[in-house]
């Protein structure tokens, strides 16, 4: 006899955890591709008082069908990848990547509107190439070394490149997501997990 998922237990799944964020991002794709509106406007937008919103805002949002799409497969791999460590773990590096790279592109930003999980993106693989080299031990090396060579391109996403592509959501995300797998590398190690 199959039981009813409780709450947390749905919570605390890998699907839900992902899929619950592609499911908001679609959704809101959707609605932004509907004539008259345009989101994009709840973005972040550098130093300006409207623009904090976009901190809360921007990952969800995408300029395009084609912004969206290039930005899902990976966010699913990374995602699930540090879902290896824990669900609540994936939460914490997915809010304060957000949070964190957010506030840094809304301080120091091109004065454009940012929008896109790119940033978060950039976060999940800063936050797991740094905690496989602090952490060392054989799970964090294997994942780290996978994502290094799956998305070793990525180096160049933080450099100015496009005007129309926000390499300071890519940037700030990365650098949150590395202070984040330092931290969380070290206070791991002391604890022996």
């Amino acid at each position: 006899m199959a039981t009813k998922p409780t709450t947390l237990s749905l919570l605390t799944s890998t699907r839900f955890a992902i899929f619950s964020i592609v499911v908001i991002c679609f959704v809101l794709q959707v609605i932004n591709s509907l004539p008259g509106i345009n989101l994009n406007g709840l973005g972040i937008y550098p130093r300006s008082i409207q623009g904090l919103i976009g901190i809360l805002c921007a990952p969800f949002l995408h300029g395009s069908w084609w912004h969206f799409a290039s930005n899902m497969i990976p966010f699913v791999v990374l995602s699930w990848l540090i879902c290896q460590y824990s669900v609540k773990r994936f939460y914490n590096v997915f809010i304060f990547t957000a949070l964190v790279g957010g506030l840094l592109v809304w301080a120091f930003g091109r004065s454009n509107i940012h929008v896109g999980l790119s940033g978060v993106i950039y976060g999940l693989w800063g936050f797991i190439l740094c905690y496989g080299l602090v952490r060392r031990s054989l799970k964090s090396i294997i994942i780290a070394v996978v994502v290094a060579i799956l998305y070793s391109g990525f180096i160049w996403g933080v450099l100015p490149q496009r005007y129309h592509v926000s390499f300071e959501s890519h940037l700030f995300g990365a650098l949150s997501g590395l202070f984040l797998g330092y931290r969380l590398a070290k206070a791991d190690k002391l604890k022996g997990r």
